[in-house]
């Protein structure tokens, strides 16, 4: 049987699987049929999608070890009649009215579920019954499979950019290219691996020298450190195994208007609306630290032709939600997720590619010793942006209208807000823990209300 080796960020999100914490990401997109649908339109989608039983990697790797006497974890290769496609594939119907809150009381129960270790590891949930004839596609993966970026680059690659297109490429199939990938470059010499080599160990230990110094003199005031910050209550515990979900979509318009005007990025006006729905929804809990709350942000390390499951770093940013007015402290996240970036850029591409490493290594070893929850996060939630498709897509002729990451929630991470784009919409994916955080809905209003308050401040809108 053929073997593929696991990257240690792969092996780490295996480790930190258990009963309640389960090391899965997913993706909810919901789409509107064509105009000329017929009344079996979801029956057929299911019938193409149910036909298509041949298996691209990882869809077809199977959780083992490499070899008899090995204790390594490992992918093993199955061919495609060992994999059952009537498990992996599943044909879901909402109650009636079929609004946000059935929708989101559905996938809060399926991302509570793990997948299963004797199966690949990942489900494909149809999901027909939402109002005005809409449908959802709920995918979920295990993370060691792929990250974020990953998986918005497969499926964008299902859908078609040609409404008249009725092609259906599911998503464990094979793809066709949508790019023509730059030719690969000839392996280094031993004398130039080395040299590479050292010039990273070189900058990873200046970057961690800077870390250490700005956690005993933390200045300029908006820098963000790791482990810097004592707990949030509610939002660093230990977690249940079940979950909430909720979401938010905003013309992308919105937000781009509120960047220009405050001359910032999009990614800053994500990370204030955000700060400013925490700021509320935490102050109303009686739960508003007052030493502000510090965000930690995936950023992908992907170069192109970068086909591994994940290729992430960490950065961490202030969220300024300990300063009420909400100019003040979209310029101070301006700041804070500026200076974390400078801090990255500085690294050679050889240096960024273990930082996320460096950073979250302390934590994985939280995770696995028992004791994130209980001992000081390294920050206090995870928000996170990954970029979706910048033009109209479709599946089978139905428009993808909204774009929802569905993130995983951790011992001492007890909540996750991920965002992804589409080609006019804006939309926020809230996860967390079930017993931990209640009424996680007021969240997603409250980051409406942030940015309308944005709007207001800076005259647009």
């Amino acid at each position: 049987m053929t073997i593929a080796q696991l990257t240690m960020v792969d092996r780490a999100f295996l480790a930190i699987d258990s009963a309640e914490v389960a090391a899965h990401v997913a993706v909810l997109a919901l789409f509107s049929p064509p105009p000329d649908a017929p009344p079996d339109f979801l029956r057929q989608l299911m019938i193409e999608l149910r036909a298509s039983d041949s298996f691209a990697p990882p869809f077809n790797f199977l959780l083992g070890r490499s070899g008899p006497v090995s204790l390594a974890p490992a992918w093993q290769v199955l061919p495609d009649d060992r994999i059952d496609l009537d498990y992996h594939l599943r044909h879901s119907a909402l109650p009636a009215p079929g609004g946000e809150r059935e929708l989101g009381a559905l996938i809060s129960r399926l991302h509570a579920r793990p997948l299963d270790p004797t199966k690949p590891l990942w489900e494909c949930h149809l999901v027909e019954g939402l109002e005005n004839g809409r449908f959802a596609l709920y995918f979920k993966v295990h993370h060691s499979m792929m990250d974020g970026v990953k998986g918005a680059r497969r499926l964008t690659a299902i859908l078609s950019s040609d409404r008249a297109d009725r092609t259906v490429r599911p998503p464990w199939s094979e793809m066709r290219p949508e790019r023509r990938l730059p030719p690969a470059r000839a392996a280094p010499g031993p004398l130039a691996a080395v040299r590479t080599g050292l010039g990273a160990v070189r900058a990873l230990a200046s970057v961690t020298a800077e870390l250490i110094g700005e956690a005993l003199t933390p200045t300029p005031q908006e820098v963000g450190v790791p482990f810097a910050m004592p707990p949030a209550r509610l939002l660093n515990g230990r977690v249940g195994r079940h979950r909430r979900f909720s979401t938010q979509s905003y013309e992308f318009e919105r937000i781009r208007a509120v960047a220009t005007a405050a001359r910032v990025t999009v990614n800053d006006v994500f990370l204030a609306i955000c700060a400013g729905g925490l700021r509320r929804y935490l102050d109303e809990l009686g739960e508003l630290p007052a030493h502000g709350l510090l965000s930690g942000a995936p950023v992908s390390v992907r170069m192109a032709g970068d086909d591994r499951s994940n290729a992430i770093a960490f950065l961490t940013i202030k969220l300024g939600t300990d300063i009420a007015d909400p100019l003040e402290r979209i310029t101070f996240i301006n700041r804070s997720s500026t200076a974390a970036k400078e801090q990255l850029a500085r690294l050679p591409h050889a240096a960024s590619d273990n930082f996320g490493l460096l950073t979250q290594g302390p934590y994985v070893g939280q995770l696995l010793l028992g004791l994130a929850g209980r001992v000081r996060p390294p920050y206090h939630l995870v928000i996170s942006n990954v970029p979706g498709p910048g033009d109209p897509r479709y599946l089978r002729g139905a428009r993808l209208d909204e774009l929802y990451p569905v993130s995983v929630v951790l011992h001492g991470q007890a909540l996750n807000i991920t965002a992804m784009s589409t080609a006019s919409r804006f939309n926020i994916g809230f996860i967390g823990d079930r017993d931990r955080l209640p009424h996680l809905q007021r969240l997603a209003l409250f980051t409406g209300e942030a940015l309308t308050e944005l709007e207001t401040a800076l005259g647009v809108g």
